[in-house]
């Protein structure tokens, strides 16, 4: 699910733009002040809507803070429509300007090209588990499973084909490609175990061995929170 942070101090507003995208499966989170969101990390987040007048600063210089470490998306939202306020927000690294007052499908729509043009990546969720294919790492229940590549590319093809019979031949040639070098007949098979063990007992259960035929994932509630 793509979660976004909301820092707008009109509850109208906010209210009305929270209702709406939860409806495309959003996970929207509202704040009202820059002083609320000293705490948190940019990186539980996949966008930022930005009002540009705040009781606390200015968006413009929470715009400016957020760029000096992060290229999270960003989208302003502001009543100041001038050309000159505009051009500000894309000089100093919005992604968007959008002015009020505005059509809540448009806005849907902005947020979609934003996160398309910027690379957004899916991430795939399967109950506690979350794969962010943007620094190909994997958490379980918050916490990093330390994945390493191939690792990370098979738990990937698995729960992309869940409830797949996948032939070892086919494991192989995706995860391993032309890297032959680093195959013998052990190499699945080892690799299969460390990512068992790093899952723990309540997720290896889901990689089930076919025996003389490969490996299937079994298991449901996995969603794309972008389709790309």
């Amino acid at each position: 699910m793509l979660k976004i942070l909301l820092l707008e101090d009109d509850n109208i507003i906010s209210f009305a733009i929270k209702k709406y995208l939860e409806k495309f499966k959003y996970s929207v989170k509202i704040f009202k002040t820059i002083s609320a969101t000293e705490d948190l990390s940019l990186n539980e987040f996949d966008l930022i809507i930005l009002d540009v007048n705040l009781p606390d600063g200015n968006g413009f210089d929470y715009l400016n803070y957020v760029r000096s470490f992060s290229k999270i998306p960003i989208i302003m939202l502001t009543v100041k429509n001038d050309e000159k306020y505009i051009l500000k927000g894309f000089s100093e690294g919005a992604d968007e300007y959008i002015s009020k007052p505005f059509s809540l499908p448009v806005l849907k729509a902005r947020i979609e090209n934003v996160l398309k043009r910027t690379g957004h990546k899916s991430k795939i969720i399967f109950k506690d588990l979350t794969l962010n294919d943007d620094i190909k790492s994997a958490e379980l229940s918050g916490k990093n499973l330390d994945l390493n590549i191939k690792e990370y590319a098979l738990l990937k093809l698995f729960i992309a084909h869940k409830n797949e019979n996948l032939p070892r031949d086919f494991i192989l040639d995706n995860i391993w490609q032309n890297d032959f070098y680093e195959i013998n007949d052990n190499t699945l098979s080892v690799t299969i175990k460390r990512l068992r063990k790093k899952l723990g007992p309540d997720y290896e259960k889901y990689i089930k061995t076919i025996r003389g035929f490969g490996y299937m994932w079994s298991g449901l509630d996995i969603e794309e929170s972008v389709k790309k």
